[in-house]
């Protein structure tokens, strides 16, 4: 366990050029004088469901160790090359025209950037928009809302560091091992993460996306391994709902993160609705070019049962025979019988039908037990 945290200083100079990056360069262009002005469309200090555990310990576990969902990745947290994943993200992220002019300027703007191929090859652009664009500049509003709660001095300078951080976080565990070039860091990190989150700066596009499109934070609760000390049960994923005129109580919804479904959703009169989605999920990468580090995505039939509280998911069960967890059900906090103490438990049935559980907590993480 002793070398996660051991770090060459070759990387600690890596982190404090990113923190000076993120800090000195980013901050006067942010806060313009003005520490609490967010508008709560996102975070809104609810003590029950998902948003009760959301601070920014959960968003870097869920965001941070999203990629690790695959299969082909170790989800023992002392087994992951932390430091030569940050080298390969900073020298890419640095020096990127080098690995764009190699890689084919067209397509970097063709696969990555601009919707013009539609492979699951090469349209590397999907998760780009959908995850990195608006994921992450919701996270990054929902990240302000919650530092202004809390009463943190410069709450969009926080947040904005706060994601930029977990962003490298994302792009090295992703990266692994692998030395080389590699476009796909390049377009994440200056088009649509920092695009992200200055796109969300903006009030009419927090209020479309948050009063319109009832857009939510709708992750699993991580768990830490107490045998192995690994992270289970963790994602980032998101929920919008858009109701459909003349109908009361039904939206279209569409969740997505590791998947994309489709569905509908009821909603009662005290608030809670209850949504059913269907659609694909994201079973494997297979490497397809290792001179780029590029991989196309294998899909398979996802199905969900959503139950939600003010747009706070409370309850969640999937089922997906082909992936590694065939069946996940979440339990949010508030959910079980509970004044003060109300715990969220998740199980998950593998493929083997070994079953393991976890316990979270308003803390923001749980322990997983198995």
């Amino acid at each position: 366990m002793t070398k996660l945290f051991i770090l060459s200083a070759s990387t600690y100079k890596i982190l404090r050029f990113i923190l000076i990056f993120s800090g000195f360069i980013i901050i006067p262009l942010l806060n313009q004088n003005d520490c609490y002005s967010q508008y709560g469309y996102f975070y809104t200090g609810k003590d029950y469901g998902s948003e009760s555990l959301y601070n920014p310990l959960y968003f870097a576990l869920n965001s941070g160790f999203d990629i690790i969902q695959y299969e082909s990745y170790d989800r023992r947290l002392n087994n992951i090359t932390y430091a030569k994943g940050l080298s390969n993200v900073v020298k890419n992220t640095f020096s990127p025209f080098g690995p764009i002019k190699r890689y084919g300027t067209w397509n970097f703007i063709k696969r990555e950037v601009l919707p013009l191929t539609f492979s699951t090859e090469e349209a590397q652009w999907v998760p780009n928009y959908l995850l990195h664009l608006i994921g992450g500049g919701m996270t990054y509003a929902a990240l302000a809302d919650w530092y202004t709660l809390k009463k943190v001095p410069y709450p969009k300078t926080a947040a904005f560091v706060n994601k930029i951080l977990i962003d490298f976080l994302c792009e090295s565990v992703e990266n692994g091992a692998y030395s080389g070039d590699d476009v796909g860091i390049i377009s994440d990190m200056w088009i649509f993460n920092f695009g992200g989150a200055f796109l969300f700066m903006s009030k009419d596009v927090q209020k479309f996306f948050g009063k319109t499109l009832n857009l939510a934070d709708w992750s699993y609760q991580p768990s830490i391994g107490l045998s192995d000390f690994s992270i289970q049960n963790n994602g980032q994923y998101f929920m919008t709902k858009w109701h459909i005129p003349f109908l009361d109580r039904i939206s279209f919804t569409y969740f997505f993160g590791m998947c994309g479904m489709g569905g509908l959703s009821y909603k009662f009169n005290d608030g809670k609705a209850l949504s059913l989605s269907i659609g694909f999920r994201s079973k494997e990468r297979v490497l397809t070019n290792p001179h780029t580090n590029m991989y196309k995505i294998n899909l398979h039939w996802d199905f969900a049962l959503f139950y939600d509280r003010d747009n706070s998911l409370m309850a969640s069960i999937f089922y997906s025979v082909f992936t590694e967890n065939k069946l996940n059900i979440n339990i949010y906090p508030g959910l079980l019988p509970g004044n003060k103490f109300s715990p969220g438990i998740w199980v998950v049935m593998k493929r083997d039908n070994k079953w393991i559980f976890g316990v979270s907590t308003r803390l923001g993480f749980g322990i997983g037990l198995f």
